[in-house]
C-alpha cells in the first residue's frame, strides 16, 4: 500500500466530503506521500455569454473559481491546518482535467467521495467518477463511509492462465489488499466466481444434443478447473493459507460478487477494470461495471501495467 506517493483528491464539482480528506490525510501520512486536492470548474453554458456577454461571463468564472478554492482552503486548514496539503482550482470538464493533472504531475492514486447508500437503494456512481474508472490511468478509489467497525476487505480475482494482462492485474490486486488488510488491521477475503458459460441454454435447448449427465461433466470440468487456477494464484502470490477467507463461487460475476460482498458486509473491494478486447485493445469489462454499479462499499480499481488513458495532456 506505501506505492502510492502523489496522492490526487478531486472533489465532486463545489464540494468534497470531510471524512473523504481525512482518510486522504490518514493514507498520505502512513505512505509518506504528497497530498493534492483538485476542484474542477466547469466553463458555464454558451447562453450566459449571450445573456450577459463573455466579459461577465469571465468575472463570473473566476469568482466561482476563487469561491472554491477558498472553500478547499478552509476545509483543508480546519481538517488539519493544510500545511502539507496543495490545493488548487482548474478549468474544463472536470474528469478530464483530474486525468490531465495525473498525466502533468505524476499522481499514483486519484481518491473521490462517494455517498453513503442504505440497504435496498440501488448504488449509483456519477458520471464523473465513471468517466475516471474508465479512463484514469492509475488506481481509483471511490470512498464511502464504513460499514462496519472491523474493516473487512474483498480482492476481487479472476485467474486466467492465457491472458498475461488479466493475470498481472490479479497480482496487483491481491498486493494492495494484502497490504492494505495488514496495515488497516483488517478481515481479508479473497473472491472469485466461475461458471459454465451458456449452461442453461444447453439444458433447456433440445437441439444441443447434450443429455444432462454431459452437462453436470462439463460443469464439473469447468469448476475444476477454476479452483486450481485460484490455488495457484494464491500460491502464486504467498497470500498465506490461514487468516485469510477464500470464498468461490458459481455464477454470473456480475451478480455473484455483488451478493458476496452484501452478504460479507466489507468495507472495501480491490478490483481490477480492464480487459482485452481484440484490436480495440484495453477497455473496461463489462463484469467490471457491472460489479461498480452494483456495491454499496467503497472501491479501489486498478488497471494493469501499460494502460494508456484515451486522455492526454494536449
Amino acid at each position: 500500500m506505501d506505492r502510492f506517493k502523489n496522492i490526487l483528491v478531486a472533489a465532486s464539482p463545489g464540494h468534497l466530503e470531510a471524512r473523504t480528506l481525512r482518510a486522504a490525510i490518514r493514507l498520505a501520512d502512513k505512505n509518506h506521500a504528497g497530498l493534492t486536492v483538485v476542484d474542477v470548474v466547469s466553463p458555464l453554458p454558451r447562453l450566459y455569454q449571450v445573456l450577459l456577454g463573455q466579459g461577465r461571463v469571465a468575472d463570473v468564472e473566476s469568482g466561482l473559481r476563487q469561491h472554491r478554492l477558498e472553500s478547499l482552503r478552509h476545509l483543508a486548514h480546519n481538517t488539519r491546518a493544510g500545511a502539507d496539503i496543495e490545493v488548487k482550482v482548474l478549468d474544463g470538464e472536470p474528469f478530464i482535467e483530474v486525468i490531465r493533472h495525473v498525466l502533468a504531475h505524476g499522481n499514483d492514486l486519484v481518491i473521490v467521495g462517494g455517498d453513503e447508500i442504505e440497504r435496498g437503494v440501488t448504488p449509483e456512481l456519477s458520471s464523473g467518477a465513471m468517466h475516471l474508472l474508465r479512463k484514469c490511468p492509475v488506481p481509483v478509489w471511490v470512498m464511502r463511509p464504513p460499514r462496519t467497525k472491523t474493516p473487512r476487505i474483498l480482492a476481487l480475482v479472476d485467474p486466467d492462465p492465457g491472458d498475461p494482462v488479466r493475470n498481472s492485474l490479479n497480482g496487483l490486486v491481491l498486493e494492495l489488499a494484502t497490504s492494505m488488510a495488514r496495515r488497516d488491521m483488517a478481515d481479508l477475503h479473497v473472491g472469485h466466481a466461475w461458471e459454465l458459460v451458456g449452461e442453461e441454454k444447453f439444458r433447456s435447448a433440445s437441439y444441443s444434443g447434450l443429455a444432462d449427465d454431459e452437462i453436470d461433466q462439463m460443469v464439473g470440468t469447468v469448476e475444476g478447473a477454476h479452483r486450481e487456477q485460484l490455488r495457484l494464484l494464491l500460491e502464486h502470490h504467498n497470500v498465506p493459507a490461514h487468516g485469510v477467507e477464500v470464498h468461490f463461487v458459481g455464477g454470473e460475476a456480475g451478480e455473484v460478487l455483488p451478493a458476496l460482498a452484501e452478504r460479507l458486509h466489507v468495507s472495501l473491494i480491490v478490483m481490477g477494470t480492464v480487459s482485452r478486447t481484440g484490436i480495440a485493445g484495453l477497455i473496461i469489462g463489462n463484469t467490471a461495471e457491472t460489479i461498480l454499479r452494483s456495491v454499496r462499499c467503497s472501491v479501489l480499481a486498478v488497471k494493469p501495467e501499460g494502460f494508456v488513458s484515451p486522455v492526454t495532456i494536449g
